[in-house]
């Protein structure tokens, strides 16, 4: 049974920590937010989701393989992880947008990542995972980022489902998500399963050396595929592929897949760096969601002051350097509760299976 070794542990912080950064430079690089200084990394955005996919794939086949053997134990966990982000990220979503608003309107409404239909409506969605079911596409205030939360909320329930309940329940919970996720979620599974295939299969086999050369390739069929985007400025195709359609998406995450697989050996050759950054990029990687889903708010306020008060060098470090801040800082303060609030709900779930076998079975 293959371990998540330290060396390959600390690889996997690191693609996570370079995905982050690069969805917050995408973002970054629209329109006059820094100068257009930035342009190019608009080209990476979707790529970097494709690639947290088909990361949070791998973990989740690894985790319930050999840590959460349980439905219970799994939906306390993964429930922990999202919701001490979620919740934090809501309240600041709402008070920087409100501020953000006062002090200038336009440059919200203006603005393509802001949604501004029901407010209500769009957190009360957002909160349970519903906001991007069937033909409904909303997010939070100026969040636009959270549209691929519950498309990985609802790989983790239709894999954990299938992989740990049994009988009926199996069935059921497993339909039920796919019912509740609906086509435009089930569309991209197979990125996140590719995740999930490089796990099992290097449960069956250890890479050789032509795996290291594979992984090597796939980054350069992806950098040559993101070059041909960004020179032909989102207007070009690649094999008959657009930038970000489906088989671009797919091509896109089985590069990924096969550079995971390969890691491995190139995790082993850099043992002795990877190890020296170990601590330092266990903590970035742990406030790489909060950067995911704080700094499109953070953005958009500070957006708000320079369109009112004019643009300078001040509004654009701002804008650069606070969503990384406050990832740090209040990311951090997020990591500290995940574990508290999957025991709390590791408990509470646990009492309601407990009644419900009770009521299944009154005389045992």
């Amino acid at each position: 049974m293959m371990s998540l070794n330290r060396q390959l542990s600390t690889y996997l912080d690191l693609i996570r920590v370079v995905c982050a950064l690069l969805v917050v430079l995408s973002h970054l690089g629209h329109g006059h937010l820094v100068g257009g200084y930035l342009w190019a990394f608009t080209a990476v955005g979707n790529e970097a989701v494709m690639a947290f996919f088909v990361l949070s794939g791998f973990v989740i086949a690894f985790v319930t393989d050999q840590r959460e053997r349980s439905m219970v134990s799994f939906a306390a966990a993964r429930l922990g992880r999202l919701y001490s982000v979620i919740l934090p990220a809501m309240l600041l979503t709402l008070g920087l947008d409100a501020i953000g608003q006062t002090i200038n309107a336009e440059s919200y409404t203006n603005s393509r990542a802001f949604s501004s239909s029901d407010p209500l409506a769009d957190y009360i969605l957002s909160a349970i995972m519903l906001n991007q079911s069937w033909d409904v596409t909303q997010h939070f205030g100026s969040n636009g980022a959270y549209w691929s939360i519950p498309f990985e909320f609802w790989y983790y329930f239709i894999f954990g489902s299938f992989m740990l309940l049994k009988d009926w329940a199996r069935w059921l919970c497993t339909g039920l998500s796919v019912a509740l996720a609906g086509p435009k979620i089930l569309v991209l599974l197979p990125v996140w399963l590719m995740g999930v295939a490089v796990y099992y299969l290097l449960q069956r086999r250890k890479p050789g050396h032509w795996a290291l050369v594979a992984s090597l390739g796939s980054l350069a069929l992806l950098t040559w595929m993101l070059w041909t985007d960004v020179t032909g400025f989102g207007k070009s195709t690649f094999w008959g592929m657009t930038p970000n359609g489906l088989p671009w998406q797919y091509v896109v995450g089985l590069c990924f897949a096969v550079h995971i697989y390969g890691a491995t050996g190139l995790a082993q050759w850099l043992a002795k760096p990877f190890l020296w950054f170990a601590r330092p990029l266990a903590l970035l990687s742990g406030s790489s969601l909060a950067l995911y889903l704080f700094h499109l708010p953070i953005i958009a306020l500070v957006n708000a002051i320079a369109a009112a008060q004019g643009r300078s060098v001040y509004t654009t470090a701002a804008m650069i350097i606070l969503p990384f801040a406050v990832a740090m800082t209040l990311g951090y303060w997020c990591e500290l509760q995940k574990k508290p609030l999957r025991a709390r709900l590791l408990k509470l779930l646990t009492k309601a299976e407990q009644t419900r076998t009770a009521v299944k079975h009154p005389n045992d």
